[in-house]
């Protein structure tokens, strides 16, 4: 169990500091790239959306090394094979979506929990995140008639 905390600690530190770079690096250096506001919103948008891949990534291959090397668990329920399997359960998990037809067993379930905890909370963060930029850089019409 040691191991498990160790890697869902590591994993929680890595991501959300990966995710805070991502957003600096939106609200410093990506506010030099002439856009519209519009354009600044959906760059907004798609970096956050890469990120949190790259982030069910890093999950992904802390599974896979957590089957394969660790021997922490096990997947159940349908067959998990490849890197697309890891990469369809981390996905599931960090959106918590949890469907239920792959599901951990061992210490894989404290790993799973956490990252539905974390993906929570980097999907709030990003959201959060994007209403604020929203509120600077979009073009709002007034909606009230004179």
């Amino acid at each position: 169990m040691t191991v498990a905390i160790i890697i869902a600690v590591g994993l929680v530190l890595g991501t959300s500091l990966f995710h805070l770079s991502v957003l600096r690096w939106l609200s410093g250096g990506a506010s030099k790239i002439p856009l519209s506001g519009s354009m600044r919103v959906l760059l907004i948008v798609l970096t956050a959306l890469a990120a949190h891949i790259v982030e069910i990534v890093l999950y992904a291959a802390a599974y896979a090394l957590s089957v394969h090397t660790l021997q922490l668990g096990k997947f159940s329920g349908v067959p998990v094979d490849g890197a697309l399997d890891y990469l369809y359960f981390s996905i599931v998990s960090y959106t918590s979506l949890g469907l239920g037809d792959v599901f951990p067993d061992g210490h894989l379930r404290f790993i799973a929990g956490i990252e539905a905890l974390n993906g929570l909370l980097l999907i709030a963060w990003s959201g959060a995140f994007i209403y604020i930029a929203m509120e600077k850089v979009w073009p709002w019409e007034s909606c009230s008639e004179t």
